[in-house]
Formats: structure tokens, C-alpha cells, sequence
């Protein structure tokens, strides 16, 4: 019963079917159609001298570490299908040959400014994530011959356009923008007062969550007053999320103690989106140096009188 409707859409039902019977009677050829096709933009760019000056598609090297890559071959469907199958049955991680994840670093543009000026504005190519040095392109089952062609040949009036303007940087993978990119803050701790055990890295955002909304709580500070705090020797905890796109994950949580390095590697981000950051007032910050000065007490519910216990891994 948890499938039926009173008002069932049986075009939506029909389409399911078609679906079902597509994947049992087409699905290996139409997938193995879909690697191929992303398999040659790959090595379009490794092969085409001034496309492999520019832009370089990552592999398995790049993308994951060797310990969890047993069968350690970089792009695993170059070798064969007996190759992929190896490393999807042996690996720890594999990268999607159906993705590919191009490195524009030598460019000198960064993954947001490529993805809505170059490819989206001037040639209508839509792009599904970037990272400030690299963008996705994803193929699917409808994927055809001509738009990986168009792909390629869009790429390559970039890359000359770039090579006419004298874009590249002296020294390949160390432009402007792969130079000015900090590397991805690690978790620092939860603060003391959001910590059940001291031997233990967990915290809990919860408390630390409902605590930011009893009035006077928090406070703003700006990047360059946090930087100060910090040299100082204070101890600042966040207020909220802070989650940039790209990456698309935190990396402040409530409770959090920021750290220099988070604060640097926001300084660095030139992204567009970035929820939980006030660029005018700033972060939103427990008010003092240590949010148990604020005299807040952690809310409480039915579950949690019962002796349940709402905690976050800080690992």
C-alpha cells in the first residue's frame, strides 16, 4: 500500500515501465556508450598539444590516495573492462569514469568565473560543479557523439584564446589561482563547553546549535577583527554554519573553535555562495571568549531527560 495513490499519474507509471525495460534490454550498452564517450574527451585533452598545456583531466592519482587504491592503475577503463571491474571489486575508492574532473589551474581563472563566462555565457555549456581550480563535466545515457565533439572543439578555441592572450603561467599546475588556494581546513575541536567528556573529540551541536539564540548570545566580527582575535590568543567559537560552494560542506559547525587556517582559506575563496557568512557584518561568533560566560543552558527535551543523547563525531 505504501506504493498506490488515489490519484495515480499513469503517464508517470508508464514512463517507469519504459524505463525498466530500457535498463533490462539496453542498459550495458547505452552505460559502456556513456564511458566511451567520456573516455575520449580524456584523452582529446592528453593527446591535443595545446589542450594538454591548459587543462588536465584528473585520475585516480590525483584523486585518491595510493593506500586505498589496490589495483593502482590512474584511469582504470583505459586497460579493459576486466581492469574497471578489478577496481571496483578490490579498490577502497573509485573515480566514476562517466565524470571527468578537468584541472584548469594554468589557466589563471578559477572554477566559478570558467564555468559561468567561458562555458555557460559565451558557448551555452552547462556545468553541474567546480571547485576553485577545477570543474566537473558529467555524461549521461543521452550523451552523443556531437556534444563531446562540441565540447572539444569549445575547449580548444579556449585554450587558444588563452594562448593568443598569453594566459599561461610560467611553470605547469603553479598559476595565480592554483598558488593562492590554501589547502582545506581540518576539523580544529569543539569548544570545552560543548564537549561531554574531555577525552573525547565528540561535541555537541545541538546545545551549541539553540544556544546561539538566546538573545546576546553572539556577536559579529568582521574577517580582519577575527585574524586579530586570533594573533591575540583568544578563543573564538562559531555561532553557526559557515558552508561554501564549492566545496558545498561546512567548515565551521556550531561550537566549532576557528582557527587561523579557516580563516585563511575563507579569505582565499572567491566564490559566489557562501551561506552562513555575513559579508558585511561577518561571522556570527559566541559572544566572549568562552561561550559559558553567556550563562546559556543547553535546551532540553523529552528524549533527552530520558537520558538520549545527541552528540557529533568531531572525526
Amino acid at each position: 500500500m505504501t506504493h498506490t495513490s488515489t490519484s495515480p499519474n499513469y503517464q508517470i507509471l508508464a514512463s517507469l515501465d519504459i524505463g525498466r525495460r530500457q535498463v533490462e534490454l539496453e542498459g550495458f550498452g547505452l552505460v559502456q556508450k556513456q564511458s566511451d564517450l567520456a573516455t575520449s574527451v580524456a584523452q582529446a585533452v592528453a593527446r591535443h598539444p595545446l589542450l594538454k598545456k591548459y587543462f588536465r583531466v584528473l585520475t585516480s592519482r590525483d584523486l585518491i590516495d595510493a593506500c586505498h587504491r589496490e589495483t593502482g592503475s590512474p584511469m582504470p577503463l583505459r586497460d579493459g573492462l576486466a581492469a574497471l571491474a578489478a577496481a571496483w571489486q578490490d579498490d577502497e575508492f573509485v573515480v566514476d569514469p562517466s565524470r571527468l574532473t578537468l584541472d584548469i589551474s594554468r589557466t589563471g581563472i578559477d572554477g566559478d568565473t570558467f564555468r559561468h563566462r567561458y562555458l555557460a555565457d559565451e558557448h551555452g555549456i552547462q556545468v553541474n560543479k567546480t571547485s576553485r581550480n577545477t570543474v566537473l563535466f558529467m555524461t549521461n545515457i543521452g550523451t552523443s557523439r556531437s556534444a563531446v565533439a562540441y565540447l572539444i572543439e569549445v575547449l580548444v578555441k579556449l585554450a587558444e584564446s588563452f594562448h593568443e592572450a598569453g594566459m599561461l603561467e610560467e611553470g605547469a599546475g603553479t598559476g595565480p589561482v592554483a598558488a593562492a588556494t590554501p589547502p582545506l581546513p581540518d576539523f580544529s575541536r569543539f569548544a570545552d563547553r560543548f564537549r561531554r567528556d574531555p577525552l573525547s573529540p565528540d561535541g555537541d551541536i545541538r546545545a551549541a546549535y539553540f544556544a546561539s539564540y538566546k538573545s546576546g548570545s553572539t556577536t559579529y566580527v568582521s574577517g580582519d577583527e577575527l585574524s586579530g582575535m586570533l594573533r591575540a590568543g583568544r578563543v573564538v567559537v562559531s555561532a553557526g554554519f559557515v558552508t561554501p560552494y564549492p566545496p558545498g560542506f561546512p567548515i565551521l559547525v556550531p561550537g566549532q573553535v576557528i582557527t587561523s587556517q579557516t580563516v585563511e582559506f575563507m579569505a582565499a575563496l572567491d566564490t559566489r555562495e557562501i551561506h552562513g557568512f555575513d559579508p558585511e557584518r561577518g561571522y556570527r561568533v559566541f559572544a566572549g571568549e568562552d561561550p559559558a560566560a553567556s550563562g546559556v543552558q543547553r535546551p532540553r527535551d523529552s528524549e533527552e531527560e530520558a537520558g538520549e543523547t545527541v552528540l557529533t563525531s568531531a572525526l
